[in-house]
C-alpha cells in the first residue's frame, strides 16, 4: 500500500517545544500543540474518515470551521467529535468512525456493484419479519454515527453546572459579535460572549479584539419559556460545563457558512471551503502541498485563489466535474480542458447561519443564498409573535445576510449602540 500524500506543509520547521505527536488509527501522526487536528491529519495525507450514512460514500472535511459534519471522528474515546475543531495534544488518540469491517477495508462498497441500480430500502427483505428484522438491524449498525463513550473517558458523569447572568448575550465571536461585544463592554454592559471556537482561532478568523468575557462553547438551545439559553464546553475538557444563561437582552451573530455548489461529485474527499481552509493554513502555519483549484464567482473568489496559491480560478458554470474516487484529483472544465489538483476550494456566496436563530422563535427570510434572519433597520429582531420572549432579540453581521468582514463588523457596532439605547431606555 503506498504511503498517503500530504495535502498540506508546514511553512516554516515545527519548533521542539510545540511538536506533540497524535494517534490515528493506532499510526503515529506529528502536530502542533493546540493546532487544529484537521491540519495534522491533512498534513499526515489522512482525508476521508468517515462515510455518509446512506450511501456509504467516503467523507473528508468540508468546512474547516465547525459548520459541518463531515470530518467527524472518534476523540480519546467520544464519538462524533469535529476534527477541525479539536485541538492537538501529545497522545491524543483518534479513530475512523462509521466505516464496517477490518481497518482501511469497507465492504460495503460491494453493495453498489450488487446493486447498481440503487437501492428501494422500503421495499427491501420486507418479508419474512425475522429477515427483515435482521436486514434492519445491520442497516443500523452500517449507518451510525459511533458507538457510546467509553465509560473511562466521558467526561458527562464528571460535568458541573455554571449558571451565567448576563445583561446581554452575544452568540458569536467573529467580525459583527466582537465589535458588539467590546462597544457594550466599553458603555459598561455586563457581556457574556459566547463562541465555540477557541481563541486562536479567533484571533486569526477577524480583525479587532476580542471580548473579555469569552466563553468558548457551543450554545445549543433557546428556552424562551424559561427564559434560558443553554450551553456546552468543548468535550474534551474536564470536567465538562454545562452553561445555563439568563440574559435580558441577546445578540445573535452566528456569521455565515459556505454552502455546497452544485457540481457533480462536489462530496468527494478534498472539496473544501476556500474560506475554511485559508483559515485552517492561517491557524496551522501551513500551505497546500498539492495544487489547488478554486471554484467561485466575483472578487472574494479571485482574493481566496491568490491567497491559496491556486492553480486556477474558476467559475461554477466552467466546470463539468470534479473528478476522482476516494480523493479529489482533478476537475474537468467545459471543452474539455482538464486540471490535476489535490483540493478543490468552493467559494461560494456564504449562507446565514440561521438555525439557531429559528430556534429562538426569529422570522426567516430566503436571500437567493440561504435563510437570513429578519429585523427592523437598527437590527432588532422579527420574533414569530407565539413566542414570546422574556429578552429582546437582536442580530447582526451576517446572520443577516452576507456582507463580509468589514461591513459586518460595523454592522455589528451599529446593532450594539441601538441595543444599548434600549437598555437604558428600559432603565
Amino acid at each position: 500500500m503506498s504511503k498517503p500524500r500530504p495535502l498540506l506543509e508546514l511553512a516554516s520547521p515545527l519548533p521542539a517545544d510545540e511538536a506533540v505527536t497524535l494517534e490515528f488509527d493506532g499510526a503515529p501522526i506529528p502536530a502542533r500543540a493546540g493546532e487544529p487536528v484537521s491540519a495534522a491529519l491533512l498534513r499526515a495525507g489522512v482525508l476521508a474518515t468517515t462515510r455518509s450514512p446512506k450511501y456509504r460514500r467516503p467523507r473528508g472535511p468540508y468546512c474547516l470551521r465547525g459548520e459541518c459534519g463531515s470530518c467527524q471522528v472518534r476523540i480519546a474515546g467520544q464519538p462524533n467529535l469535529r476534527a477541525c475543531t479539536a485541538l492537538a495534544r501529545d497522545r491524543l488518540a483518534i479513530t475512523p468512525q462509521n466505516r464496517w469491517g477490518p481497518r482501511g477495508l469497507d465492504p460495503t462498497g460491494l453493495i453498489d456493484q450488487v446493486f447498481r441500480g440503487g437501492i428501494d430500502h422500503h421495499h427491501l427483505v420486507v418479508r419474512p419479519r425475522i429477515a427483515n428484522a435482521v436486514m434492519q438491524k445491520v442497516a443500523r449498525t452500517m449507518t451510525g454515527f459511533g458507538t457510546l463513550p467509553d465509560p473511562a473517558t466521558s467526561a458527562a458523569a464528571e460535568a458541573r453546572q455554571v449558571v451565567h447572568t448576563p445583561t446581554v448575550l452575544v452568540v458569536g465571536a467573529g467580525a459583527a459579535g466582537r465589535r458588539a461585544a467590546r462597544h457594550l463592554e466599553a458603555a459598561g454592559v455586563d457581556v457574556l460572549c459566547v463562541d465555540r471556537r477557541d481563541r486562536a482561532t479567533l484571533e486569526v478568523a477577524a480583525p479587532g479584539p476580542l471580548p473579555a468575557e469569552l466563553l468558548r462553547a457551543g450554545v445549543f438551545a433557546a428556552y424562551p419559556h424559561e427564559g434560558l439559553w443553554t450551553a456546552a464546553s468543548d468535550p474534551l475538557e474536564a470536567p465538562l460545563e454545562l452553561h445555563t444563561i439568563h440574559p435580558r437582552a441577546v445578540l445573535l451573530a452566528t456569521g455565515a457558512r459556505d454552502p455546497l455548489l452544485p457540481l457533480a461529485n462536489n462530496d468527494l474527499p478534498g472539496v473544501v471551503s476556500a474560506r475554511g481552509l485559508h483559515l485552517l493554513l492561517t491557524r496551522s502555519g501551513s500551505r497546500p502541498a498539492v495544487p489547488v483549484v478554486v471554484i467561485g464567482e466575483g472578487d472574494e473568489a479571485a482574493i481566496l485563489g491568490e491567497a491559496l496559491g491556486a492553480a486556477a480560478v474558476v467559475g461554477p458554470e466552467e466546470v463539468v466535474e470534479i473528478h476522482g474516487g476516494d480523493a479529489v484529483d482533478g476537475v474537468t472544465l467545459k471543452g474539455g480542458r482538464r486540471i490535476a489538483c489535490g483540493l478543490v476550494a468552493l467559494a461560494p456566496i456564504p449562507a446565514p447561519t440561521h438555525e439557531l436563530a429559528a430556534q429562538a422563535g426569529i422570522t426567516l427570510r430566503f436571500d437567493g443564498h440561504g435563510f437570513a434572519a429578519t429585523s427592523d433597520e437598527r437590527g432588532r429582531a422579527i420574533v414569530d409573535p407565539a413566542m414570546p420572549q422574556p429578552w429582546t432579540l437582536w442580530v447582526a453581521g451576517d446572520l443577516r445576510g452576507y456582507m463580509g468582514p468589514t461591513a459586518a463588523a460595523a454592522d455589528g457596532e451599529a446593532v450594539a449602540a441601538a441595543l444599548l439605547e434600549s437598555l437604558e431606555g428600559a432603565r
